[in-house]
């Protein structure tokens, strides 16, 4: 065997070790990625994975929205205080995805590229962010969620310390796409959390209409259809405000109401009835929209309205 052939055998075994490593390390990362919490961390520390995993110099995270790229986070450790100031400049001037930004074609395409900024051609030929961040090669690879690109990485280093190929190219990509698991991940974890909450609210207050339903006494007397009033809620026929204001709020619904008469605070409602004070808020509100009520004032405004009525006397303070 020759010695250029064995040079070019060892060349091509480098280039195998080294796409390796670096899928490897964006493995890594997009691991570290996953194990993040909130979508803002993880929108935060994406671009410095992406650089750590595949040793680059600056990684920029951009979002597509209404058919230009915002940026969202920039990382450059050289000049971290120069970088903060960077991405400002760059929020403050959207970069419209249309012919000839390179980006578009990229979007339309769903691949990595590896950019040169000072190479013409007959495809497209500019290029997003070049005149703020002077590319003289970059790498850009779009962010893909159900066949939509929701977003870029761009990524250089200095061709010194080694210039950029398509190694780098192909593990921007791969990063690209884990981040976007990730992300989608993230999202649909929130959304799900956010979910979850609403229905605990609505299942708390069905078993306390539940309850009411059930502990009310069953007698001769029936209600009558309501009379209309100009303000505030309907009251029964009989003309008795308690009985509507029974019949519009649950038993804690009025414990609570009955003690912002009084002038309690939240905190105060929930040590006299033994709850959280979580679990009064969401009863203040059930009362302001049941009685048509903008504030607290108009609420106990209402009430009072009603019950004294017939002359039956606001609680005790």
């Amino acid at each position: 065997m020759s010695a250029e052939a064995v040079m070019a055998e060892e060349a091509a075994a480098a280039a195998v070790q080294r796409r390796l490593a670096a899928m490897e390390g964006v493995l890594t990362a997009v691991g570290r990625l996953a194990e993040l919490g909130p979508v803002s961390e993880i929108l935060d520390r994406g671009p410095g994975e992406g650089a750590l995993a595949l040793d680059l110099d600056r990684v920029l995270l951009s979002r597509v929205d209404d058919g230009s790229l915002v940026p969202e986070a920039l990382h450059a450790p050289a000049d971290p205080d120069g970088a903060a100031v960077t991405l400002a400049r760059l929020a403050g001037s959207p970069v419209r995805i249309d012919y000839p930004l390179i980006e578009g074609e990229l979007l339309r395409r769903r691949r990595a590229a590896l950019v040169d900024p000072a190479t013409g051609g007959a495809g497209p030929t500019r290029h997003a962010y070049a005149e703020v961040l002077g590319w003289t090669g970059y790498v850009a690879a779009p962010i893909v969620l159900e066949t939509r690109v929701i977003g870029f990485f761009h990524a250089d280093r200095d061709p010194l310390r080694r210039p950029l190929d398509e190694v780098d190219r192909d593990g921007l990509g791969a990063f690209a796409d884990g981040f976007a698991l990730v992300f989608e991940r993230a999202i649909l974890r929130r959304r799900l959390r956010i979910q979850r909450q609403e229905m605990r609210q609505v299942a708390s207050w069905a078993d306390a209409r539940t309850g009411e339903l059930s502990d009310r006494a069953v007698t001769l007397a029936f209600d009558r259809e309501p009379a209309a009033e100009d303000d505030g809620p309907r009251a029964s026929a009989s003309g008795s405000g308690e009985s509507a204001l029974r019949d519009l709020l649950t038993r804690r619904e009025l414990d609570v109401l009955e003690l912002m008469v009084k002038g309690e605070t939240n905190g105060g409602i929930a040590r006299s009835l033994v709850v959280s004070e979580g679990t009064v808020k969401f009863h203040v509100k059930n009362i302001l929209r049941k009685l048509h009520a903008s504030n607290r004032a108009e609420a106990t405004s209402r009430y009072l309205r009603l019950t004294l009525r017939r002359g039956e006397g606001p609680p005790s303070p």
